[in-house]
């Protein structure tokens, strides 16, 4: 070892002093996402992970119920997180009414070009749309089909019921022990409301006049809760408490011959990891139309400590055009391109269906309020279902809770 000098060790130690000390460089907090989950989520997650270099994103992924309760509780307790979180139709009005959400139309605009915003379907733009504003990514479009075992009907002779009378009647005719006649879910909310929404666009005059007074309690909507509790004689067990996984459970396992689910499930039902009906289910619009069409978007929350340019991008990279068209099996697309790619349509067998239900679809009410008066209502059909009350009460029970919860929310005034 060199001798060093007292004033050589000095002057390397104030040298050291004076240096400005260099630290790691901060990392910035994880973003947090908190979503629904299904296999069209599950593969958008994932492109969120991995959307921009060096941004970890933490995607909290569970059922549909669970992930609005956190999101509502977050919002309305004005947290920081989650960052970005899941917001489908009505869920987003209702987010963006109480200002827990970042409208989006100064990031949409200053990114257009670079992601081909765009080539989103007009259809798909508008309905995250409301107030003049845009409020959410979308992520996948999506449609209630008629799901149908064609081996089973063509065996009976019949072909997919085109009327709610035709359908009672093969469910019917179909149910025995070992397989329910056709599924239902009946969960409340999101699941019942969207099964009684069928019902009540396609026999009845619909939830609401043009004042959002309920109407659904009138003697058409009395029929078609009616003929619902028909129907549903023949649903498998449990489906009073079976949301949309347990229905797809069913339809995937033969213990169900038809029924009404949403278009992202339709592919499932041919993995044979899943499923034991690989190529025997088919797909129609239901009886009558009216087909509930939806879909899923993200949105910023209003209160997020993160960067909103970088949380649009990681939103856009996700839904990119070549994301959504490596997830086409999974969803109904929500980008122009990729619903309109004749290799496509050749290849996923669900898409002409999906593309006719569309053409027959209906959206739910543009209330804001919607999910939450869903909850009286779907309880009270379940118990005009259940036979716990008779049809006409349980519906005027429902709409005068629904009445008494929107006056009290500022309508009728």
């Amino acid at each position: 070892m060199p001798n060093l000098s007292r004033r050589a060790v000095l002057g390397s130690a104030a040298a050291t002093l004076a240096a400005p000390i260099l630290r790691p460089a901060r990392a910035a907090a994880p973003v947090q996402m908190i979503s629904h989950r299904f296999p069209a989520l599950e593969y958008i997650a994932e492109k969120m992970r991995g959307a921009i270099s060096g941004v970890e994103v933490n995607t909290q992924l569970m059922p549909y119920d669970k992930a609005l309760e956190l999101i509502t509780i977050s919002l309305s307790s004005r947290a920081g997180t989650p960052d970005i979180l899941y917001a489908a139709n009505p869920t987003f009005i209702t987010f963006a009414k109480n200002g827990w959400i970042r409208p989006l139309d100064d990031l949409w605009e200053k990114h257009k070009e670079e992601f081909d915003l765009g080539d989103f379907s007009p259809a798909v733009q508008t309905s995250f749309s409301y107030d003049g504003h845009r409020w959410c990514m979308p992520a996948t479009g999506n449609v209630m089909m008629f799901f149908y075992r064609k081996d089973i009907l063509s065996k009976a002779g019949e072909k997919p019921p085109e009327t709610f009378v035709a359908y009672r009647d093969l469910a019917k005719s179909l149910n025995s022990p070992m397989r329910a006649g056709t599924i239902s879910c009946q969960r409340p909310v999101n699941s019942a409301l969207n099964e009684a929404s069928w019902y009540i666009n396609a026999l009845a005059d619909g939830w609401f006049d043009d004042k959002w007074h309920p109407v659904f309690n009138g003697p058409k909507g009395v029929a078609a809760i009616e003929m619902m509790r028909e129907i549903t004689k023949y649903a498998q067990q449990g489906f009073t408490n079976a949301a949309n996984d347990e229905c797809t459970i069913a339809l995937q396992q033969d213990t169900a011959a038809m029924g009404l689910q949403w278009a992202t499930r339709a592919m499932s039902m041919d993995d044979p990891k899943q499923s034991r009906v690989v190529g025997k289910i088919d797909w129609s619009v239901p009886p009558q139309g009216h087909t509930p069409q939806g879909g899923d978007g993200y949105a910023i929350s209003a209160f997020s400590k993160q960067d909103p340019d970088v949380l649009f991008r990681i939103l856009a990279t996700a839904t990119s055009k070549q994301s959504i068209h490596g997830a086409a099996s999974l969803m109904v697309p929500t980008r122009t391109s990729v619903l309109q790619d004749e290799e496509l349509l050749g290849k996923y067998r669900f898409f002409p269906a999906a593309r006719a239900c569309l053409a027959a679809s209906q959206g739910p009410p543009r209330l804001p309020e919607f999910d939450a008066v869903g909850l009286f209502i779907t309880r009270r059909i379940l118990q005009a279902l259940t036979g716990e009350m008779a049809v006409k009460p349980a519906l005027d029970a429902a709409a005068s809770e629904t009445e008494n919860f929107l006056k009290g929310h500022g309508y009728y005034q």
